[in-house]
């Protein structure tokens, strides 16, 4: 087996894609790769962030090669700051915010069906959302491998995804990946990700900067979506600790609704000077506005921006439409539409939907990043219900996301938490210094794969129940009397993401081949009620007393010629830094069935349960 010579982390974003490395050696430092892409019609440059866009040419510009990477002068799309610029002209023959289409359960994420727009082109090529987000990630193996000597196949692979990704989401992730050619990959959470930044950029000092007690909250907002993570500072032998507490649920909400926002405020100025915007047009306009609003959100933003239309039915300059917008006029729509100043009760609402949708992202109706932070800070879970009592109060704040580069935003959401400090009698809140919020996901993945060999401090993130999973006994039947069942401990209080346990000296006969249901349990203290603490293997036989039943797990296990009804296997169980449960079932002779179980959301649901 080649030994890895480099860590590289790679921030699959929904509006950019960055990828950092480093040599393995400890003392290496962390770099950001210049990734090779078009920038312009026929030519091709590099760039620190590579734009999450496919577009797919015209037939006039494959024959000219005007899109085409060296590497591939056949390829009918291209990825990148061309694809993002030419796609706004072209919206129809371009796929955006290809990330934020893994998590949405109600398509098929495997089905060509991106671009949605046809734009009248009946010879459009589609694809699906796992193919076009394999895409971004075989752009970015090949741009490392068109200028390293090092193959990319042969390195350790880190990638980021949502902290709220859920299991299918991530499952999916890690499909686009093979599909790209990756080799086996290790996922992070982004908000984790831009923390372990943090910790790299100030490892002399954030010991100083960070005391017993502090509750960091991660508050990432990129293009498509918004994480919030919180992270506690404990002691151990004398040393401080880091501690995932909670994360947030998915949210569809970032960048993109600003875009749109921008988009309206645009579209209005136009119909006020009498033209009117078609859906084409408007389509464009987004996209223009996507560029407006990051330009407008830089450091140092010109006055106003000029925003342009083509014309329908019209080739010439002439019929560019063109209105302006203001820098002032872009921070109001932000700060105000986005982020207004609310009670700490004014939580986002679940949400009700209508019965008929058009096909598109499933993004939040509450588009309000203040009251989306109140909802997750009162630890609500899916609950309307709000007590104060459980509100989460944090010490410190890390922003990260590239649309948190707007110094008002993050004035505004560091108000609005010292408001709600004043309203609970809590300190205010600090701002951690140093955030570095376009590259942080992608360098601080490259961080924890250090941390994970031992050379740097790591985020510890123990499971805060135990949990079970059912096993029936091999009893003759007894005609009204179900049969009996003990609950088997897989996962005990306190295992840490991302180790695993073994149960050895116990088999089990497994159903393959049908349709079976698997049981799981959980227990919320780290003792039983016999004053034991649950191990790996701990059987309970009075479950119904001593444990809380979950929502089972129904799947048909595969099953080769000449097997019986039933495997026997031992079990060994792994929590993953992503917080799923697998519970892996091993033959003798070397197969292997896994099930997935997803610990936060039950965990998630249990602390909301509690709370009343």
């Amino acid at each position: 087996m080649v030994q890895a010579k480099y860590l590289i982390g790679i921030d699959l974003g929904t509006t950019n894609c960055t990828l950092a490395y480093s040599l393995v050696d400890e003392e290496a430092s962390i770099e950001q790769f210049p990734i090779t892409q078009i920038t312009a019609a026929g030519m091709e440059g590099e760039s620190f962030s590579l734009p999450s866009f496919i577009y797919f040419s015209l037939e006039e510009e494959r024959q000219a090669k005007l899109a085409a990477i060296s590497w591939d002068v056949s390829r009918p799309f291209c990825v990148g700051s061309y694809a993002q610029t030419r796609g706004a002209e072209l919206p129809g023959h371009l796929i955006s915010s290809a990330k934020s289409w893994l998590c949405h359960l109600g398509i098929n994420r495997r089905e060509p069906l991106l671009p949605l727009s046809k734009d009248g082109d009946e010879k459009l090529i589609k694809t699906s959302p796992l193919d076009a987000c394999a895409e971004l990630l075989k752009h970015l193996r090949e741009a490392w491998d068109h200028k390293m000597d090092a193959p990319f196949v042969e390195q350790t692979i880190l990638i980021t995804v949502p902290a709220s990704f859920d299991p299918s989401a991530r499952q999916l992730v890690q499909e686009a990946a093979q599909k790209a050619g990756y080799p086996e990959v290790i996922l992070l959470e982004e908000p984790q990700a831009a923390f372990y930044a943090w910790l790299h950029a100030h490892a002399n000092e954030w010991r100083k900067k960070l005391k017993v007690g502090d509750c960091i909250l991660v508050i990432d907002i990129g293009g498509g979506t918004t994480d919030f993570s919180l992270i506690e500072v404990g002691e151990e032998s004398g040393e401080l600790s880091l501690k995932r507490l909670a994360v947030g649920a998915h949210l569809l909400l970032g960048g993109d609704n600003i875009d749109l926002s921008l988009a309206y405020a645009v579209k209005q100025k136009f119909e006020e000077q009498g033209h009117e915007i078609d859906e084409w047009q408007f389509q464009s306009l987004i996209h223009s506005c996507r560029q407006a609003k990051e330009t407008l959100l830089s450091d140092k933003p010109p006055k106003s921006i000029d925003i342009t239309v083509m014309g329908r039915g019209s080739r010439l300059i002439g019929g560019t439409l063109a209105a302006k917008i203001t820098c002032e006029e872009a921070h109001q729509i932000i700060l105000d539409g986005f982020s207004p100043l609310v009670r700490a009760e004014e939580i986002s609402h679940s949400e009700r939907r209508s019965g008929f949708q058009q096909l598109g992202l499933p993004y939040v109706q509450d588009a309000r990043f203040s009251s989306q932070l109140a909802k997750f800070l009162s630890m609500t879970g899916e609950s309307d219900r709000l007590t104060m009592e459980n509100f989460v109060m944090p010490t410190a704040i890390l922003f990260n996301g590239g649309t948190t580069k707007s110094s008002g935003l993050r004035d505004r959401l560091t108000s609005q938490l010292n408001q709600w400090s004043q309203q609970l009698n809590k300190p205010e809140v600090k701002v951690l210094p140093g955030a570095e919020y376009d590259f942080a996901v992608s360098r601080g993945a490259v961080y924890y794969g250090k941390a994970r060999q031992g050379k740097a401090i790591r985020i510890k993130s123990g499971t805060s129940h135990s949990y079970f999973i059912g096993v029936e006994d091999a009893m003759p039947a007894v005609p009204g009397i179900p049969t009996s069942l003990k609950a088997v401990c897989v996962a005990p209080f306190g295992m840490e993401e991302g180790t695993e346990l073994r149960l050895e000296h116990q088999e089990f006969a497994l159903v393959v081949g049908e349709l079976a249901t698997f049981r799981f349990f959980s227990h919320a203290t780290p003792k039983l009620s016999d004053n034991s603490e649950p191990i790996m293997g701990t059987s309970v036989r009075r479950w119904k007393q001593e444990l809380t039943e979950l929502h089972p797990i129904e799947i048909c296990l595969d099953k080769a010629e000449g097997d019986g009804k039933t495997i026997r296997v031992n079990i060994h169980s792994r929590v993953t830094e992503l917080g799923v449960l697998e519970v892996w079932c091993a033959a003798s002779d070397g197969r292997k069935w896994k099930l997935e179980f997803d610990i936060r959301k039950e965990e998630e649901s249990a602390s909301t349960k509690n709370s009343w």
